[in-house]
């Protein structure tokens, strides 16, 4: 049984319990990537059991679950979700490219930022601000409320976009990798129109992006920088998940890239899947941490 990284499985567990850092240790274990013997480790493998085949699904006979990044959460920050956005969920190109990408079809690939998930929209003639799980309450000092008000999003996006969600990557001081930032900032990646319930295509967010700037005259905003667009490959875009950071080289500094996102410059779904987006994170920001 193959169990990737970022699963999470217990020590307690006697066919887990090689993996106990101290002999006294109880509770989960995360799955990382490591290197053994300069070869990349994307995971272990497990005997099967009894009744087992190839093709089954197993994690709950093993008792595995996926690692979740705990979201910092102050006292009174929190406020309703109001129910009409989706959360941002990316499945791993490792998974699932082979099986829902089409040889030669043009898909996009943007840098995958190392910070936290931001989603924001002007309905119901207010603007809607949040991580990728909860909604803030303005007037708390977020970080997602902060960036909102230094681009001044509840203006442009009255304006312009009334009924469209931004999502972005709220990034600088917020994770281990800083890009250069002395504080908080924020990069677009996907727009989302509430009332239909799609998804922006490529084309659509660039201009979405450039009318927002051009109603206003305060700082830019950005969108990720495009690594790739193309026909899909795996010998073509492979390698763009390593090397430096595009966004932290923007802002003088120089630090491992954590990946890539891609998808179809045309939205679209597959049976299996949904929506067609997938991410890959480099080997270099992997093992970034000595695994």
């Amino acid at each position: 049984v193959y169990i990737p990284i970022d699963s999470m499985v217990s020590v307690e567990d006697d066919r887990f319990s090689w993996l106990k850092k101290k002999p006294e240790q109880k509770g989960l274990h995360r799955i990382r990537a490591s290197r053994l013997r300069g070869t990349l480790s994307l995971g272990i493998l497990v005997p099967t059991e009894e009744g087992m085949s190839v093709g089954d699904e197993v994690s709950h006979l093993f008792g595995i679950t996926v690692y979740e990044a705990p979201e910092l959460l102050h006292a009174g920050e929190m406020e309703r979700d109001p129910g009409f956005l989706p959360v941002y969920d990316i499945e791993s190109l490792r998974k699932w490219g082979d099986e829902v990408l089409v040889p030669g079809e043009e898909v996009v690939l943007t840098e995958k930022i190392h910070g936290a998930n931001g989603r924001f929209a002007f309905h119901r003639d207010r603007l809607w601000c949040g991580s990728r799980t909860t909604f803030k309450k303005e007037g708390t000092g977020s970080m997602w409320w902060e960036v909102a008000e230094r681009y001044k999003l509840a203006e442009r996006m009255a304006v312009v976009c009334p009924g469209i969600a931004l999502y972005g990557e709220v990034y600088g001081q917020v994770q281990d990798l800083k890009y250069g930032q002395r504080g908080a900032d924020l990069m677009i990646f996907d727009a989302y129109e509430i009332v239909q319930h799609r998804w922006l295509d490529d084309s659509e967010l660039e201009v979405l992006i450039e009318m927002l700037n051009n109603s206003y005259a305060g700082p830019e905003i950005s969108m990720c920088p495009v690594l790739y667009r193309g026909p899909w490959a795996w010998e073509n875009v492979a390698h763009l998940a390593e090397g430096d950071s595009v966004v932290a080289a923007m802002n003088g500094e120089q630090h491992v890239r954590e990946g890539f996102v891609l998808k179809p410059v045309k939205e679209r779904y597959d049976l299996n899947l949904g929506r067609v987006i997938l991410k890959l994170h480099g080997a270099g920001y992997l093992t970034r941490k000595g695994g």
